[in-house]
């Protein structure tokens, strides 16, 4: 996930912590981010996953879990 957010962000994410929308994103750049996590972990990853997920951790456990 790590690689998907440092990708759409153009930035490197060093921490577990990061926070999506502090890093500069927005909704438009958060369809990226699920578009490229629902293929790469075939799994679904909402926009509103993207967006109410407070760090980059809190996304993980979100896809991982599968809610």
């Amino acid at each position: 996930m790590a690689s998907i957010w440092s990708s759409v962000l153009g930035q490197a994410i060093r921490s577990p912590e990061a926070e999506f929308l502090a890093l500069g994103g927005s909704s438009l750049l958060a369809m990226q981010v699920a578009a490229e996590a629902t293929d790469k972990f075939a799994r679904p990853v909402s926009v509103a996953d993207v967006l109410m997920s407070t760090s980059l951790r809190d996304l993980v456990s979100v896809i991982e879990s599968g809610k």
